[in-house]
């Protein structure tokens, strides 16, 4: 759907967004994403985001509401794992975290 520029820790970065196939009117942006916390503070292959599509095309993306995907909680559901251009060289220490580490 597009890329997405935002300035963390001091440094700009950019993450794609995408929409679902069935998502005809394209109302929402899922945004996959991985930082340097996966597999120690959050999921090894990555945490989401939702965002509600905005006629401006400025949004606000609050890591806050990251979330984890449904297959760390049961493995037998597969996960769409965030792209390579989606993998932060930076920690995000915000939003859901594994167990025991909120």
């Amino acid at each position: 759907a597009g890329k997405l520029r935002f300035t963390l820790h001091g440094k700009t970065h950019t993450l794609t967004a995408f929409v679902s196939a069935d998502d005809a009117v394209r109302q929402r942006l899922f945004v996959p994403f991985r930082d340097l916390t996966a597999g120690m503070e959050t999921y090894q292959a990555g945490r989401y985001l939702d965002l509600d599509r905005t006629p401006t095309g400025l949004y606000d993306l609050d890591f806050n509401r990251a979330y984890q995907p449904y297959c760390y909680y049961d493995p037998s559901y597969d996960c769409p794992i965030p792209p390579p251009e989606n993998r932060l060289d930076v920690p995000v220490r915000a939003g859901e975290r594994m167990r025991g580490e909120e």
